[in-house]
């Protein structure tokens, strides 16, 4: 609430004729607030107050509340970082899988530190990149939060992504084991058919 009563000074400092016209009542102001405390409750008070900065050195016009929570959003090349499918690429294909290689930012190293190399090089992006791009994007957060990168990170059970694409995969293998038995005369659906299938095609060879 500290953040959005300074955005609040900082917007009545810089526009006092539009800020009087878009708040003509102090009960209007206190509604405003609360509903800009609700919107913008997921970033802290330090990138609140960024976006607001920023907004009053390029907005053309009265910034009001999707024009702040836009520029609360996470921008990587802000802070020099690559995009999450950039980056990455970068942690697939580095020859090292050491801190002291070049890496284009230290997040790039640690995301795929945290998501596993051994995930990186053997399973598919469809799979490996849900898993590394929630570890990078809470370390860009926390890059541009000015917070320690090395903190651990919860692998977060809560995080359905990589379980949805992992169920999609394995019912993809499944839908293709059927789909290869049904070619072959085998029902998949019968245990005792499909092993007696299968013997023959031993017997014959």
């Amino acid at each position: 609430m500290d953040a959005i009563n300074a955005v609040f000074t900082l917007l009545e400092d810089a526009y006092p004729l539009k800020f009087k016209r878009a708040f003509q009542a102090h009960e209007d102001i206190i509604r405003a607030k609360r509903v800009w405390k609700n919107s913008l409750q997921e970033f802290s008070p330090r990138r609140i107050l960024m976006a607001a900065k920023k907004a009053l050195d390029t907005a053309k016009f009265f910034p009001d509340l999707s024009d702040i929570r836009e520029l609360c959003k996470l921008r990587y090349d802000e802070v020099g970082l690559k995009e999450p499918l950039q980056a990455y690429y970068e942690a697939c294909y580095a020859p090292k899988q050491s801190r002291d290689y070049p890496w284009s930012h230290i997040a790039v190293y640690l995301a795929a530190r945290e998501t596993g190399w051994m995930m990186l090089r053997s399973e598919e992006q469809r799979v490996a990149f849900p898993v590394f791009e929630r570890n990078y994007e809470i370390l860009c957060n926390r890059v541009l939060e000015g917070e320690d990168l090395e903190t651990s990170i919860l692998k977060g059970l809560e995080d359905g992504r990589n379980k949805e694409v992992t169920r999609q995969a394995e019912a993809a293998a499944q839908q293709q084991q059927r789909d290869t038995m049904v070619r072959q005369g085998i029902d998949p659906d019968n245990s005792t058919s499909a092993r007696e299938r299968l013997m023959k095609v031993f017997d014959q060879s």
